[in-house]
């Protein structure tokens, strides 16, 4: 088959989502399918792409010129992220994974604790460019003639896209996402252990929590340093994410000195490949307010750490609570205390880590690639000819 896949950052190396689709591009290459990367973003001169692949630069391309270029391509299969494919608008992608969100993102809106914030935030949804912006996404879902294959990254997510769209249910598959299980796994994280607690001089008999993602109020690192502030001061936090700008990390700042924690939380910045980050760490608190799935976790369990995270992280769905990792309420700061003390004993803390272990070992990438491959396969004969712009 001809496959396109919209990718945005095209980087082997960069985390998360865009990792994913750049594997998952070299694994089609590899097992003889024509991969076509499309990036309407600007990428670095001379990357070497993987077998099988080719890298198509969108980035100065009219909303014309793309549609033409699409559709020389002649593509079977055209995957993209319809939350973040304004440009792709008006053309009638037939595989589409909700990666982010629906509806333009709206899940996010419960991560706005503050009522006026709140209130605003809801308000600004009505602006013009914001209701545009969700009838180009809609479109994607709705305005095609032979309705798309929908790939859902969890059960949450395929009910939100149900409840979002008039789509048909059968045409929404759910598959949980996956990682490089030669890369994450126990005794890699415990070969750099002893390295990375020194790295960041983190004593080595402090309970160290781990929070790894870049927008800190999303992922719940208000929550977690408020509940932090109340716990023993052996408890420490590394803190492996940017913020999504100077305000959130100002705002970081002055929260650790006002609840007196400078002592506690390390700030390590953005950690490249996370494997160093979850090395150092004995547990996972990632307490997003909404995930559609959530790599860290994911790779955290891989790797046999705890994993504390909350129902709206898709993930969660392979966690048994209490016998695999710990899900709890992110606007519970109690409950969210009693797990982190929980934590503290070594013995949950081995049960609940080995048996995070045996689930993220059966999330390997080719099983999780044929699956999607299979979707693919059926968009393409159900559309029953290449798509044009």
């Amino acid at each position: 088959m001809r496959i396109g896949i919209d990718i945005r950052v095209a980087n082997p190396v960069e985390p998360g989502q865009q990792r994913y689709l750049w594997r998952l591009g070299a694994w089609l290459g590899a097992t003889g399918h024509d991969v076509h990367l499309l990036t309407v973003r600007r990428q670095p001169e001379g990357l070497d792409v993987p077998p099988g692949t080719s890298l198509h630069g969108l980035a100065s391309a009219n909303a014309e010129e793309l549609r033409r270029r699409v559709s020389e391509l002649e593509l079977d299969v055209l995957l993209l992220n319809p939350e973040r494919s304004r440009r792709y608008r008006g053309i009638p992608a037939n595989v589409l994974r909700a990666a982010y969100g629906t509806e333009h993102y709206r899940q996010k809106l419960r991560s706005f604790r503050h009522p006026a914030e709140h209130a605003l935030r809801r308000a600004v949804r009505w602006a013009p460019w914001e209701i545009v912006e969700r009838h180009w996404e809609r479109g994607f879902y709705e305005r095609a003639s032979t309705p798309p294959s929908v790939i859902a990254q969890s059960e949450y997510m395929r009910g939100e896209v149900l409840n979002s769209y008039a789509i048909p249910p059968e045409c929404v598959q759910v598959i949980h996402n996956a990682i490089d299980t030669d890369e994450y796994h126990p005794e890699a994280r415990l070969a750099l252990r002893a390295e990375m607690r020194s790295r960041w001089s983190i004593p080595e008999d402090a309970l160290c929590l781990l929070f790894l993602g870049h927008n800190f109020r999303l992922k719940g690192l208000w929550q977690l340093l408020d509940v932090l502030a109340g716990q023993r001061p052996d408890v420490h936090l590394l803190v492996a994410g940017r913020g999504t700008g100077s305000g959130q990390r100002r705002h970081a700042a002055a929260r650790v000195e006002a609840l007196g924690l400078q002592d506690r939380v390390t700030f390590a910045g953005p950690v490249r490949p996370s494997l160093q980050a979850l090395a150092a760490a004995d547990a996972l608190v990632h307490l997003s307010w909404h995930d559609s799935f959530g790599f860290v976790a994911l790779e955290a369990m891989a790797c046999g750490l705890p994993v504390v995270t909350t129902p709206w992280v898709g993930a969660s769905e392979l966690i048994e609570d209490g016998v695999s990792g710990l899900v709890v309420d992110p606007a519970d700061d109690a409950q969210i205390a009693r797990a982190i003390s929980a934590l503290r004993g070594d013995g949950l803390r081995t049960a609940l880590g080995d048996a995070a272990a045996a689930i993220g070992a059966r999330q390997d990438e080719p099983s999780n690639f044929r699956r999607v491959l299979d979707v693919m396969r059926t968009a393409a004969e159900r559309r029953g000819g290449p798509i044009r712009g």
